[in-house]
């Protein structure tokens, strides 16, 4: 039985609701009801002597729909890339929940053949009462060899066509979301072309393509732009780069404060605000002290707040966790809550094509919630509250 069915109905009162994908009504508290893993009408359901709700008090804080991760590679100690169990997958998907990350897209890293087909079945077995695996996300292994970034260089290779790609990457290829590919390299275009006429999101990323590059991948059906600014050609004004697209296309970013200036991520939100995606990018050692920790087969050292390959300058994926991203969003660009939340939760949703059932407070809606203060103060997963 999903344990969601068995969920308590709770009332939360004396909320300031943040929906994106609705428009405010009034800034005055409001109350919204779950039951049985999902958002219900107060006013149209009915309750049994049996099952009154639970209230919940939400002190005239901000009630706001589950964050979501659409490019994560790891946490708690789980390096998704890298040998990882079913048991430190469990942990690190439920200690995600802690952070108000509810869904998220689990990432690999660049791989060889057999680790795609060994790790993709055991990345999507089911793990209940934890953040949901909304699909995974390849990042890689088809990149710029000079944008590789904190990726293997054997592991880096031109794509062939979609029928090479599947065979890539093993019988569950279509447990599959988003791809990352530079698209200036051979038979990228076919690749992209093929990859969203099967409803897989292609995304650029560690590329050296001009702007004139991007624009013919989204038009093949490109749909997002994997950690702008990062592991891409720099924006200059005669020769924009993949960044000048990102005016009109979704784009994914890093707001921990290392990957990318807060002058550039506000510059960036500002020019897009639909189109705006926060990710973490982060590996295994978000959420544990400093220390030495791996990125599939290299070696990460954490420290001063971020992940560098061990004895160099080259980041390797953040340290950071949504909540803390979203925090330094809202700091960076001034913006309203509505606006900050949107990025982790009405965009991704609409990239993943969820919208209605992800990332809104809508009647129907999954009831993940989080209550948000100062920062995350209490998470609900399916209407239970995560302890």
């Amino acid at each position: 039985m999903n344990p969601a069915s068995k969920s308590p109905p709770t009332l939360f009162v004396n909320a300031q609701l943040v929906d994106p994908q609705q428009a405010p009504t009034t800034t005055e508290p409001g109350s919204l009801l779950s039951n049985a893993g999902v958002v219900c009408s107060p006013r149209t359901h009915f309750f049994s002597s049996e099952e009154q709700p639970t209230v919940v008090d939400c002190q005239g804080k901000h009630l706001t729909p589950g964050f979501i991760d659409v490019q994560i590679n790891g946490s708690h100690g789980c390096d998704y890339s890298k040998e990882p169990t079913l048991e430190s997958i469990e942990h690190s998907r439920r200690s995600l929940l802690k952070t108000g990350c509810t869904s998220h897209c689990p990432t690999l890293v660049s791989l060889t053949s057999p680790e795609y087909r060994s790790l993709l079945p055991l990345l999507t077995s089911p793990t209940p009462g934890c953040s949901d695996n909304l699909g995974l996300h390849l990042e890689g292994p088809h990149f710029c060899p000079e944008k590789k970034g904190a990726h293997l260089l054997p592991n880096i290779c031109d794509p062939s066509d979609f029928g090479g790609w599947k065979d890539m990457v093993g019988p569950e290829w279509d447990k599959v979301k988003i791809v990352t590919l530079a698209p200036e390299l051979p038979n990228s275009l076919g690749l992209i072309s093929s990859l969203s006429s099967h409803s897989i999101i292609p995304s650029m990323g560690h590329t050296s393509c001009t702007y004139d590059q991007g624009l013919s991948a989204l038009s093949q059906g490109a749909g997002l732009i994997t950690h702008l600014y990062n592991a891409m050609s720099p924006f200059h004004h005669r020769q924009p780069s993949l960044v000048g697209l990102s005016s009109r296309m979704p784009f994914s970013i890093i707001s921990d404060g290392v990957h990318v200036h807060p002058a550039a991520v506000n510059l960036a939100f500002q020019g897009n605000k639909s189109g705006c995606i926060l990710v973490t990018d982060a590996m295994a050692a978000m959420g544990l002290p400093d220390g030495e920790y791996t990125l599939g087969s290299m070696e990460v050292t954490k420290g001063e707040g971020k992940a560098t390959l061990k004895g160099t300058d080259t980041l390797a994926g953040s340290v950071a966790s949504i909540d803390e991203c979203l925090a330094k969003f809202l700091s960076f660009t001034s913006c309203s809550i509505e606006e900050g939340v949107a990025c982790v939760t009405t965009n991704p949703a609409r990239l993943l094509g969820l919208s209605g059932k992800k990332g809104t407070l809508a009647v129907g809606s999954d009831a993940d919630l989080v209550l948000w203060g100062d920062g995350v103060e209490r998470v609900w997963k399916s209407g239970v509250e995560v302890q």
